[in-house]
């Protein structure tokens, strides 16, 4: 697992800083339910931002009595104001190796997760990380993002089977919260258990899926020694023309049923290659898909 030194990663996070006041998560399109905050919420407070109006009934605050109301018709009647909360946001990070299987894909890995946390940080949302390994899972203290010793607790992890998916219907995540999840998604399992998972407890989903060139066009060609990312186990095989078709049409059939899958649950998926400029693997997908906006 080639993750960044300690020195990238410094620079990654500050990257991801600078990005984060460019492009945001999509907190301000969902109605939230919480401590006060600056977002709109979907219950009454007691901001600045008028709502409606009701009969006044024992017990409610007469400092929202309508007096100029009152003179009119000599019933009590209430303002109403939109409550403002602060967004529940839950990242949770795939550290499964393939996430790591070479430096560009790892730079775009971390990368996006120091976005997603420096954008939900920026919003004042209550923030609470996750790293996924197959079907085990670790929290990740917000002390531990900021000093990077997240990477200590990912390869900390035990190694998994290479096909196995995380089960998120086991980690506890908050109800109506943002759920985003930073995965390339190379699973066999059907996506849309992993995504009713996500989306459990009336919670919100989104989908960044980093992925490489290599991945999807690869260039194999003749006799070829494949690593498992996984275990490390090695297997030779000669790849021919006929092989290298098979093997692209079964990568963008995969990706085919997992857009599809987002759709039904929706689940907005956007997927990021890593050979591009952070701005510009943005905009390809996570833009007009809705996964990202601007800031």
């Amino acid at each position: 697992m080639p993750l960044p030194d300690p020195a990238e990663l410094n620079g990654l996070a500050a990257r991801a800083r600078a990005h984060a006041a460019v492009f945001s998560l999509p907190l301000r399109d969902q109605n939230w339910r919480g401590s006060s905050g600056e977002f709109a919420g979907s219950g009454t407070g007691s901001s600045l931002d008028f709502q409606d109006h009701r009969s006044y009934a024992p017990g409610d605050d007469p400092r929202h009595i309508n007096w100029q109301a009152y003179a009119r018709s000599g019933n009590y009647s209430l303002k109403l104001y939109r409550e403002e909360v602060r967004p529940v946001v839950e990242i949770l990070l795939d550290v499964s190796e393939s996430m790591f299987a070479d430096a560009e894909k790892s730079r775009r890995v971390v990368e996006l997760f120091y976005f997603a946390f420096s954008s939900a940080h920026r919003a004042g949302a209550f923030t609470h990380v996750t790293l996924l390994k197959g079907p085990q899972w670790t929290p990740v203290e917000r002390g531990a993002i900021m000093g990077h010793r997240w990477a200590d607790l990912a390869l900390g992890l035990p190694v998994t089977d290479a096909s196995a998916a995380p089960n998120l219907f086991e980690v506890p995540l908050r109800g109506r919260s943002q759920r985003v999840l930073i995965s390339d998604l190379l699973y066999p399992t059907h996506p849309d258990l992993l995504l009713k998972g996500l989306v459990r407890e009336f919670g919100r989903g989104l989908v960044l899926a980093p992925h490489t060139v290599g991945e999807a066009t690869p260039d194999w060609n003749g006799n070829c020694e494949f690593i498992d990312t996984e275990s490390g186990a090695r297997h030779s095989r000669r790849v021919d023309p006929s092989l290298l078709r098979r093997y692209t049409e079964a990568y963008r059939d995969h990706f085919s049923r997992w857009k599809a899958a987002s759709v039904r649950n929706r689940v907005p998926l956007a997927r990021v290659p890593s050979s591009l400029r952070f701005e510009d693997a943005v905009r390809l997908e996570a833009i007009p898909g809705g996964v990202l906006c601007l800031a």
